[in-house]
C-alpha cells in the first residue's frame, strides 16, 4: 500500500516535509505530492532534502493555483531530477497540459492527477495514458472505470469551515477509513490532502479563533481528526492567549485518549508548549500538526514490516 499525500507549496507544509525527510520519517510507503505555489527558498530546499535522502516524492509539472507555473525564470530554480528513480514525474490534466511534462528516465514512474471524467475520457485511447503508472482520481465511478487499476484515490476528507471558531460545534469527527491497511476498492493507492483540506487560500486571514486539528488512529484502524479550539473569540486581539487556550483543551484530552502509535515526536513537542510561556506562531503549530500526522502514517504503514 502506498499513501500520496498532496502538498500545496507552503512555507510551513514545505518546513514539515523537509524535517519529515531529514528525520526519516517517509520511507518508501510515502510519496508526497507537491503542487508549487511559490517560487522559495523552501521549496529549493526541501526538494533538494527529498533527493539527498533518496525519498520518493513527485512535483507537479503544471501546477494550477497561485502564481508559481506564471514565471518560467526562476529566482530558486529546482533541482534536477533527471536520472533519479525515486522521482516521479506529475502533471495536473488542466488546460496547459502537455506529454512532456510527463518525461521519464529510465526507471521513473509517471503520476497523472485527473480532476474530472471528461479530461481523462478524452485521453482514454492515447499512448500517453497506457503509459503512466498511477492516476490520481477523485472517489467517483466513472474516473475509476476509466483508470482501472492504476487508479489512486485523492480525496478530501476534512469537513471545511468558513470560520475556524465553527470547528468546536463538532470537536471530534470521522476523518478516513483505514485505507492504510486495505486499499479502497479497485485503487492502486490513496492520498489526501491531510488536516490542511483541498481549498487553497493564496493568504491566510485573520482569524479570531485558533484551532490545533489532530489526526490520530482508533483501535479499529479507522483515522478520526479532532479539533481543539480557543475559547476567548470575540476579537482578533490575543492570538497568545488563544493558544493555550485550545492546547490547555489538547493536554487535558491526549492523556486519557491517545495511546501507542498516536504519541508521537511532533505531538510530545507541541505538547511541550504547555510547560512555558512562548507563542510558536501558527505556522509552527501547523508545521507539528502536519509532522504528527505523516509520522503515524509511517508507523501505519509499516506496521507489517
Amino acid at each position: 500500500m502506498t499513501y500520496y499525500p498532496y502538498f500545496r507549496g507552503r512555507m510551513y507544509d514545505l518546513l514539515a516535509l523537509k524535517s519529515l525527510v531529514e528525520q526519516q520519517q517517509l520511507g518508501p510507503k510515502i510519496v508526497p505530492i507537491i503542487e508549487p505555489v511559490r517560487d522559495s527558498k523552501e521549496l529549493q530546499q526541501t526538494v533538494q532534502a527529498l533527493i539527498d535522502h533518496q525519498q520518493r516524492f513527485s512535483v507537479v509539472a503544471n501546477p494550477q493555483v497561485s502564481v508559481y507555473g506564471l514565471n518560467n525564470t526562476k529566482l530558486y530554480p529546482l533541482p534536477s531530477t533527471s536520472g533519479l528513480p525515486f522521482y516521479q514525474p506529475s502533471a495536473i490534466l488542466a488546460a496547459d497540459f502537455s506529454s512532456d511534462f510527463l518525461a521519464t528516465t529510465p526507471g521513473q514512474k509517471s503520476l497523472l492527477i485527473a480532476p474530472n471524467a471528461p479530461l481523462l475520457k478524452a485521453y482514454q485511447r492515447t499512448k500517453l495514458l497506457k503509459q503512466v503508472s498511477g492516476i490520481l482520481i477523485p472517489d467517483e465511478a466513472r474516473l475509476q472505470q476509466i483508470a482501472g487499476d492504476r487508479a489512486i484515490l485523492l480525496t478530501d476528507p476534512l469537513t471545511f469551515r468558513a470560520h475556524v471558531a465553527d470547528y468546536a460545534e463538532l470537536t471530534d469527527e470521522f476523518y478516513t477509513a483505514a485505507n492504510w491497511a486495505t486499499p479502497p476498492f479497485g485503487s492502486n493507492g490513496f492520498g489526501d490532502y491531510s488536516m490542511v483540506g483541498s481549498v487553497y487560500f493564496d493568504k491566510g486571514m485573520p482569524s479570531r479563533a485558533i484551532a490545533i486539528h489532530l489526526i490520530y488512529v482508533t483501535a479499529t484502524g479507522q483515522l478520526r481528526i479532532h479539533h481543539f479550539v480557543s475559547d476567548s473569540n470575540d476579537s482578533m486581539r490575543g492570538q497568545k492567549q488563544k493558544f493555550f487556550e485550545a492546547l490547555q483543551k489538547l493536554t487535558d484530552w491526549a492523556p486519557t485518549q491517545l495511546h501507542g502509535l498516536n504519541l508521537t515526536p511532533a505531538l510530545a513537542e507541541l505538547c511541550r508548549y504547555q510547560a512555558g510561556d512562548k507563542f510558536p506562531g501558527l505556522g509552527t503549530i501547523k508545521k507539528l500538526s502536519l509532522m504528527h500526522h505523516f509520522q503515524l502514517m509511517h508507523r501505519l504503514l509499516t506496521l507489517n514490516d
